[in-house]
């Protein structure tokens, strides 16, 4: 089961699995988190020692991305850097 509750300044999300919580995620509405978002974005700079890059998405920062987060089209073999 999946509740969710919100208010003004924040919204509360909890996962329930045989009538015990297993999991929950608090957000600050004015503490915003940028994890988890969908950003179409260009790769700014490649680190292939540490597998991963820095892609522009259009914040004050480019973002940094592990190459084991990247999503793989279909159809596209293993993605190397």
């Amino acid at each position: 089961m999946l509740t969710v509750e919100a208010d003004l300044y924040q919204s509360r999300v909890s996962l329930f699995e045989d009538q015990k919580m297993v999991e929950v995620e608090v957000e600050n509405h004015c503490e915003r988190s940028l994890v988890g978002n969908v950003y179409k974005g260009r790769v700014n700079r490649v680190l292939p020692g540490i597998q991963a890059a820095f892609v522009d998405v259009g914040l004050e920062r480019d973002a940094f991305l592990f190459v084991d987060d990247a999503p793989v089209p279909a159809g596209v073999g293993d993605v190397a850097l």
